[in-house]
């Protein structure tokens, strides 16, 4: 019945399994998301990346704050020297670009003029590394570069001076006059602040004159003040930074580099470092090394309360960057899961939930944080504890998080439906009144699977208490399934599977029939199936495609029909009063017998009167998720086994000894007959109880050859 925890896994599974029915209606392998918190989404970006970043924010605010990043992204990184020239020269070529606009309307002539040097520069440094340059004078230097050297030398302002000085240091090492360019800083850097962005970029160019020098100390020492924790030639750059420069946020950016953060020895030894910066109070951001011990503790030492301890003191404390800061607390809330702690949940998940709102580049991100933190934390824990009732709100709220907001259209696959593509046509919930739909949220889901493991007492009080007011349920309540007809059905399924069959009578019997259409066990002929027939033995749950009479029973014989289930309760119920209170053996001995057969086929070729899926599913479509079987052991062992049918694993044995009891119960020919007449001895009848009623009807009406077999 079910189809893909996904959009992507329906597509997929539809296109492969077109002939196979039921093989695209199976719970799924779950996508249990692994963010990252500590580590870095970013872990190797250049220190130049940084600088491009803040150099376009300083642009802005020497310019205009109206005029777009990616405008003067576009003007000063991308575009050529020629391009920039025609579109801020004479008779400007026209563009859209709002940074030229402002440049040509203001007249800002000095920005112009700084900004086509540095591209000329640039230029000129490229074609410097072909084989085949020449400068205009070899004999006595270079021209060009001694060009664009007095020209910026010659600046004599205040408002670009320092950005003159960058280019005056980038043109004198280019030239490879070192010496040269370490004087010329030291003099035009003397009285800028060392924070200054200019500055630091210049610094990397002289530690790179020491390094040609052969001076690799200084060059060691200048980089560690321009925060270049990558070039550092010593065995221990962390501990170099850590003496002269351990504010730098690179040092963070560098212990958040994948293979830095989860290299034992490094982190080791990095924590070490950070309890003596945090010791001798010689860090500013306190936040960022406090998060980074919380993170050492929790992942390379398992020590959750430490861990939350250090989280505690990060959040209270300042961090480099605001991003640091919003993943010191998503990583809160994971140690609060994991270790049982609730009392911030609802505020901690309404300002995650704010994270994804969809004008946020990095909502998809933070949308897989809190699916992690649900499905690897709050869930496993809380029905540790027999919360049931929270933990299916939360996962199921974990499900439909991508959902929610979107609209969509149908896609019909072969004989079901599917919604493959975002559109403007459903919304979620339009698409769960739809008859001709399957909705995969609502059944493949991990939810879903929850409530399938509980009994069905524990599933009608965890529904009771899922509907009750409260601060926590309403929230979580608002996109997820909380009709009664879903959780009915379900709760009157589960006691069908317990053989509580007064119990699933009275749940069943409130499910209505146009629900009961949109369900796809019974719009494929699951349901059509007579729970008190024999069936050949041909059932498997190791190879699907040899079923060849599952196959041959979907696609020829039976129709969809409402009521099934319901009606298969009520027989139920019907045979047991019987077994109990009949007038005679034979009376009680009979009902027994269909009882037993029913309860049988429950479990078998009637299976979707107790299960929603039975088959075999492997990983196929995705096989990265193998990971899903060792996760599921640790943190789900107490799901559903659908392929097992965990709970009636005897079933086959079971069966045989009732029938021997109920064949053992039967006193006249006549009942003995009709018993061997219904689990399709026919020769038997005809052998031994031809004088019967019974015995006569076969002898008169059975003419199949293959009935005799």
């Amino acid at each position: 019945m079910k189809s893909t925890i996904s959009i992507r896994l329906a597509v997929s599974a539809v296109a492969a399994c077109a002939a196979a029915t039921s093989l695209a209606c199976g719970p799924y392998t779950p996508i249990i998301p692994t963010p990252d918190y500590f580590i870095s989404g970013d872990s190797q970006k250049a220190i130049s990346d940084n600088d491009r970043e803040e150099n376009l924010r300083l642009w802005q605010e020497q310019t205009s704050k109206s005029i777009p990043v990616s405008d003067i992204e576009e003007a000063v990184y991308k575009d050529t020297y020629s391009r920039f020239a025609e579109c801020t020269g004479y008779a400007a070529t026209k563009t859209g670009n709002l940074f030229y606009t402002y440049l040509n309307n203001s007249g800002d002539r000095e920005v112009t003029d700084l900004l086509l040097t540095a591209k000329r520069l640039e230029q000129l440094r490229e074609e410097m590394l072909s084989p085949w340059y020449y400068p205009r004078n070899k004999e006595n230097g270079n021209n060009d570069l001694d060009d664009i050297i007095d020209k910026c030398k010659a600046y004599n302002g205040s408002r670009l001076r320092d950005r003159y000085a960058l280019q005056t240091t980038r043109a004198l090492f280019a030239s490879k006059n070192y010496a040269g360019c370490i004087e010329y800083y030291d003099s035009a850097f003397a009285d800028i602040p060392d924070d200054n962005l200019m500055k630091r970029m210049a610094q990397r160019y002289v530690a790179g004159c020491w390094s040609r020098l052969d001076d690799k100390e200084r060059a060691d020492s200048v980089f560690a003040a321009a925060g270049d924790i990558r070039s550092i030639t010593g065995s221990d750059p962390l501990a170099y930074m850590a003496e002269r420069n351990p504010d730098a946020p690179q040092v963070m950016e560098y212990l958040r580099d994948k293979r830095c953060a989860r290299d034992t020895a490094l982190m080791t030894n990095a924590a070490a470092i950070a309890y003596k910066l945090l010791a001798a109070d010689k860090v500013t951001n306190k936040g960022d090394w406090n998060f980074m011990l919380s993170y050492f503790n929790n992942e390379f030492k398992g020590n959750t309360q430490l861990a939350r301890e250090h989280i505690y003191k990060a959040l209270q404390q300042k961090f480099s960057s605001s991003e640091l800061n919003d993943l010191a607390r998503a990583y809160k809330m994971k140690l609060d899961a994991k270790s049982g702690h609730s009392e911030s949940l609802l505020e901690d998940m309404q300002w995650a939930e704010s994270k994804t709102d969809i004008l946020n580049p990095d909502a998809y991100q933070w949308k897989r944080r809190i699916r992690n933190i649900v499905y690897e934390d709050l869930v496993p824990r809380l029905w540790s504890d027999k919360e049931y009732s929270k933990a299916i709100l939360l996962c199921a709220y974990a499900d439909n998080l991508d959902y929610a907001d979107r609209k969509y259209t149908i896609y019909q696959f072969g004989p079901g439906w599917l919604f493959a593509m975002p559109d403007i046509s459903m919304t979620i919930n339009d698409l769960r009144k739809s008859e001709k739909f399957f909705n995969p949220l609502d059944y493949s889901c991990l939810s879903f699977q929850l409530m399938g493991s509980l009994t069905s007492d524990d599933l009608a009080t965890a529904y009771d208490e899922m509907m009750q007011p409260g601060t926590l349920n309403d929230f979580l309540r608002r996109n997820i399934r909380t009709d009664c007809d879903y959780y009915n059905e379900l709760i009157g399924t589960l006691a069908l599977r317990e053989g509580n069959y007064e119990r699933a009578e009275s749940y069943l019997s409130k499910v209505s029939e146009e629900y009961q259409r949109t369900m796809n066990i019974n719009k494929e002929g699951y349901l059509s199936r007579d729970a008190f027939s024999i069936y050949p033995s041909r059932w498997s749950t190791t190879d699907y495609f040899g079923w060849a009479y599952e196959n041959q029973a979907v696609a020829h014989e039976h129709q969809a029909r409402t009521g099934a289930k319901l009606d298969f309760a009520r027989k139920m119920n019907s045979y047991a009063e019987t077994m109990a209170h009949g007038a005679t053996n034979d009376e009680r001995g009979l009902a027994a017998l269909m009882y037993t057969i029913g309860r049988h086929n429950s479990f078998e070729e009637c299976w979707a009167l107790t299960q929603y899926w039975r088959g075999f599913c492997s990983n196929m479509f995705y096989p990265s998720l193998q990971y899903w079987d060792n996760f599921a052991e640790s943190k789900y062992p107490f799901l559903y086994d659908y392929v097992n049918t965990v709970g009636y694993k005897n079933t086959e044995d079971e069966y045989n000894r009732n029938v021997e009891k109920a064949l053992a119960m039967l006193e006249s020919n006549e009942a003995k007959a009709k018993a061997e007449y219904i689990l399709g001895n026919l020769k038997t009848v005809v052998a031994r109880y031809g004088d019967t009623t019974t015995g006569q009807f076969v002898k008169t009406s059975c003419d199949r050859w293959k009935q005799w077999i």
